[in-house]
């Protein structure tokens, strides 16, 4: 039987990295950065909206359930080159990235 949020785990290590990277980055202005965070949040809503059945972690299935409504607030912050909205999507207190770290504490690469 497969570990279904070792999968998920895995697969997010990288684009959450990356979205985080890019949304502290976008702090600066930068167009490009703005860029970035669509693409990344797009990539991480792939995963998300694969739901959290199979997963009994509280903090994942938190995160996959308002992850879509979060990484939408996050994209449309970013085409409107809203730096204090990228990171307040971001840092959400109930369903920001970090809810997805502290699922996956403890997983390679997380």
């Amino acid at each position: 039987m497969s570990d279904v949020l070792a999968e998920r785990c895995a697969a997010l290590a990288q684009p959450v990295v990356d979205l985080m990277a890019a949304a502290i980055e976008c702090q600066t202005g930068n167009p490009e950065t703005f860029d970035r965070v669509i693409a990344l949040a797009g990539q991480v809503r792939t995963v998300a909206e694969q739901g959290a059945d199979g997963i009994s972690q509280p903090d994942y299935s938190a995160w996959a359930t308002g992850a879509p409504a979060v990484l939408t607030a996050m994209e449309r912050a970013a085409e409107r080159r809203d730096a204090k909205g990228v990171w307040t999507a971001f840092a959400d207190p109930q369903v920001g990235l970090h809810r997805v770290g502290t699922a996956c504490q403890g997983y390679p690469r997380w």
